[in-house]
């Protein structure tokens, strides 16, 4: 679709109604949540946990993997998307329905061959609602963030038969009702993680309690994360949970803080220890490369230093006229920068490369400082090596090598050219 369709479609129009109140209503929270906190010496703390981690990311992981196996977890190492949707599903039977929280990582690898086998309840009230309104997600943190409260209660009406007030308790209210049952009989929970220590913690962050039944109801836990997501102790991982929850949601703590380091456990009988008293009998991680590794090779290691609280799209310029079509799967300058790794730099051409202002908003808005201009830059020399650049550079470049400016034949002294350039 061309960005003149995109721009004009119904969904972009709903999408800017429902983000513009979305936009008010996280300003406000964020501000209230940072009066508590030295901001400064918190985005100092972040900055320094995601250097080290990245720059120390081969024995940091290994020594996750040593203590998480040692605890009891099952862990896997997956290089692709290929090789992580193979072991889900070799752990997951036919036919189980899982019931999974919200993921930016496995919406990466996909999950489709799954999904044709195995009912796949979304737990995440705003992936609940974007899988009911058979939509996409627009957003890492808030991924309903452009559906009206009208246009929900008119899906669940037709889809449910359940006629709900247009107010947003209402809706909040059935979702719990509905989705309670469906985790109640699950066997299989599947779900992300937001940060993994080193010393052995699996820390998943929420606001709604659908993780921790998710994570503790089903016989099966498995958890699908990136090797970006660990860092050396369980007190570096606290303070990114804290951070994703001021720059994510704006609130000074999520509800709750899950830190899995085991199946569940009980030594209450001769201090023996027997796996699976009220929780998982199982838990499985599988860490995800995917390209990460190739991203520290190439010198590009800070878009890895990226928390995924989402902060940089509310103010973007391009994200917040088009949202999910900058980007694949992630969104944004960061997004389209990560994406050429994991999905190739074709892709990242394909959806957005070249539309970055390099304003720098999102730079001031991201709480570990990621210069995503200069990374964006990065990528592009990357693609104009592979012959990937758009009409308009194209028309730049022959313009100076011709005649010696952008603007193609010299024109008088203060007439303004045809075509302005920007960046």
């Amino acid at each position: 679709m061309e960005l003149k369709e995109i721009l004009e479609s119904e969904r972009i129009r709903e999408a800017k109604k429902g983000f513009n109140l979305a936009f008010q209503t996280y300003l406000t929270n964020r501000q209230k949540a940072l009066e508590e906190i030295d901001e400064e010496a918190l985005k100092k703390d972040l900055r320094r946990i995601k250097e080290y981690s990245i720059k120390n990311l081969s024995a940091l992981k290994a020594k996750a993997i040593e203590n998480l196996k040692k605890q009891g977890v099952q862990v896997f190492e997956a290089k692709d998307s290929k090789e992580a949707k193979e072991i889900l599903l070799k752990l997951i039977p036919e036919g189980e329905t899982i019931v999974k929280s919200k993921s930016n990582v496995i919406n990466e690898i996909g999950i489709e061959d799954l999904e044709k086998r195995n009912e796949i309840i979304e737990t995440d009230c705003g992936d609940f609602l974007v899988q009911i309104c058979k939509e996409s997600s627009v957003h890492p943190v808030t991924p309903a963030l452009h559906l009206t409260v009208d246009r929900i209660v008119r899906v669940v009406e037709k889809k449910f038969g359940v006629k709900l007030e247009e107010r947003p308790e209402e809706i909040v209210k059935w979702v719990r009702s509905y989705l309670r049952e469906k985790i109640s009989k699950a066997k299989i929970g599947l779900t992300g993680a937001n940060v993994i220590s080193a010393d052995g913690g699996i820390f998943i962050i929420e606001n709604e309690g659908n993780i921790s039944l998710v994570s503790r109801l089903p016989e099966k836990h498995i958890i699908v994360a990136s090797i970006d997501k660990i860092v050396p102790s369980m007190q570096d991982a606290i303070t990114i949970c804290k951070a994703l929850a001021i720059y994510g949601t704006g609130v000074s703590l999520p509800t709750y803080i899950n830190v899995i380091s085991s199946p569940s456990k009980t030594a209450d009988i001769q201090k023996q220890i027997v796996y699976g008293a009220h929780g998982p009998k199982e838990v499985y991680l599988i860490l995800l490369d995917n390209g990460r590794s190739k991203i520290i090779e190439e010198g590009l290691e800070e878009i890895l230093y990226c928390i995924n609280c989402g902060a940089c799209l509310y103010f973007c310029p391009v994200y917040r006229q088009i949202f999910d079509n900058y980007g694949y799967k992630y969104f944004g300058g960061r997004g389209v920068s990560l994406i050429s790794f994991i999905f190739g730099i074709e892709k990242a051409f394909e959806r957005g490369l070249f539309y970055c202002t390099t304003c720098s908003a999102c730079k001031e808005q991201c709480p570990l400082s990621i210069d995503i201009p200069s990374l964006i830059r990065k990528v592009r020399e990357i693609a104009v090596k592979s012959n990937l650049t758009t009409k308009t550079n194209f028309e730049m470049i022959e313009n100076l090598e011709s005649v010696g400016n952008p603007f193609g034949e010299t024109i008088k002294e203060k007439e303004i050219p045809d075509k302005l350039y920007c960046c």
